[in-house]
């Protein structure tokens, strides 16, 4: 009976996988698939800003920026989070608020002259991480202080309890890392100007 239920498992598991290998996903079915609420926005012949990211973990990934979609990056030493509104072969453009007029205004990017791209993944558990490690280090380091100085009648730390804090600081640090990467533009993170088909 048991061994009738794991074959059974094996097999869905293995036609759901040839089934995802034959899938090919035009730009639309993939926008609709990853739930994006710019995918209404998204003609044939548009064009989009790619950021293709070759890392030694964990191989090739390409992210996405479609006119509407809030980019942040650094250009000539000043950062910019705003939606982008259009891209070109060699720019991008953003809508800008002129500090003289304060009406909004169009202001284009070269591709090449941006330093950096500033991203911001949403990871189940890792995200939260993020705060919430630090959090829990500062609690542990704070219960630490107030136990050794009730029994010793002044304000002391024990100098052991110090590793437990900086390991979830450090934890801390590193989900902060996996959830908000920054990728400098170079030839291993490249900018490139995509059109959909």
């Amino acid at each position: 009976m048991l061994n009738r239920l794991f074959s059974t498992i094996a097999l869905l598991c293995f036609a759901l996988t040839l089934r995802a290998q034959t899938d090919t996903l035009s730009i639309d079915s993939l926008m609709i698939r990853q739930r994006s609420p710019y995918a209404a926005l998204i003609r044939p012949g548009q064009k989009y800003l790619a950021l293709d990211v070759i890392g030694g973990i964990g191989g090739f990934r390409r992210y996405r920026y479609f006119p509407g979609e809030e980019i942040r990056f650094r250009y000539n030493g000043r950062k910019y989070r705003e939606p982008l509104y259009a891209v070109t072969d060699t720019s991008l453009a953003l809508v800008l608020e002129d500090p003289n007029t304060f009406l909004p205004e169009t202001i284009h990017f070269r591709l090449d002259r941006i330093e950096k791209i500033y991203m911001n993944r949403q990871i189940p558990f890792i995200t939260q991480g993020t705060y919430l490690f630090p959090i829990a280090g500062t609690l542990f380091f704070l219960a630490d202080v107030i136990n050794v100085s009730r029994a010793e009648r002044r304000l002391v730390a024990d100098p052991r309890a110090l590793k437990a804090p900086a390991v979830l600081f450090a934890l801390g640090a590193i989900c902060y890392k996996m959830s908000f990467p920054r990728y400098r533009i170079n030839k291993n993170h490249r900018l490139k100007v995509l059109e959909t088909y």
